[in-house]
């Protein structure tokens, strides 16, 4: 049975991915993201990712998992704004979510180390 930590954080990442699928719907740029400079997408991407990738690994307790999760579900949304008018399917920012995915699941990783350690002493 998952721990109540885990349970919010399965809870948060599905509010979260469900966050980004409303962004993803939408026919220009992102609403949120629309005032953000051109080229600017990438480090919101990497963002998002980062937050996706931390939940999915405090959900599993498994970084390779959260990180495997976060970016399966960035391929998802790579194909779901390849049908939404007005957006287009990116490597780019399939990378940017990888990438950041990965950076999520390595700062849980660091955090719960560090407890642990702070625990110890």
């Amino acid at each position: 049975m998952p721990s109540t930590r885990s349970r919010v954080a399965i809870i948060a990442s599905l509010v979260w991915a469900a966050l980004l699928f409303w962004q993803s719907s939408s026919s220009d740029a992102g609403s949120l993201l629309s005032f953000l400079p051109a080229g600017s997408d990438k480090v919101a991407h990497f963002g998002a990712y980062a937050v996706l990738g931390a939940l999915l690994t405090v959900a599993t307790t498994k970084p390779a998992l959260g990180w495997a999760l976060a970016v399966a579900y960035g391929v998802t949304d790579e194909i779901h704004q390849a049908l939404v008018p007005g957006r287009f399917a990116s490597v780019g920012d399939l990378v940017a979510d990888a990438l950041g995915a990965m950076a999520g699941a390595g700062l849980v990783v660091y955090l719960v180390r560090r407890s642990q350690r702070t625990n110890l002493e």
